[in-house]
């Protein structure tokens, strides 16, 4: 055997965690994933009337059709978060705050304009060739180009923070 000792194989799953989490883009995912099964929690009656937006600081923004929907919602609020919490795996959301504006009737919240006021700015090909190397490793299509876009937009936000 040579001077490198053989390692065992590793789940793609499990590199992928470690790297996520060394990246601190887990929680991302898993904000994702709230956001993802927001319709299976509240069900198919509500989802046609409300839908989450994105999540910041533990908090859920979720976009609400009508006043009686948004009253409605907040005396839920509680149980909704428990259960996405329950669906997810972890305490990602702590508090959802609710706002009016127009939900399609497929469930989908209608695009506004971008949340930020501030540009993500490029990062260099350089990171970029290495997020793709990294993930080349996952075979499926749609999860790798998936998971590309929520390291680069981590990325992206905290150059555009300077961090």
């Amino acid at each position: 055997m040579s001077a490198k000792a053989r390692r065992e194989p590793q789940r793609v799953g499990s590199i992928l965690e470690k790297t996520l989490k060394k990246m601190s883009l887990d929680g991302k995912l898993k904000q994702h994933e709230a956001m993802h099964v927001w319709n299976g929690v509240v069900g198919e009656h509500v989802s046609r009337h409300a839908q989450p937006e994105f999540i910041r600081n533990k908090i859920l923004f979720v976009r609400v059709s009508s006043p009686p929907w948004m009253q409605q919602l907040s005396y839920m609020s509680g149980g909704i978060v428990e259960a996405l919490n329950e669906r997810v795996g972890t305490p990602i959301v702590e508090e959802i705050r609710f706002k009016l504006g127009e939900v399609d009737p497929q469930g989908k919240p209608i695009p506004t304009a971008s949340r930020s006021s501030h540009p993500t700015p490029p990062l260099d090909k350089t990171i970029t060739r290495e997020i793709e190397k990294t993930l080349s490793p996952i075979r499926d299509r749609e999860t790798r180009e998936i998971l590309g876009r929520v390291i680069l937009k981590g990325l992206q936000r905290r150059k555009g923070k300077g961090r």
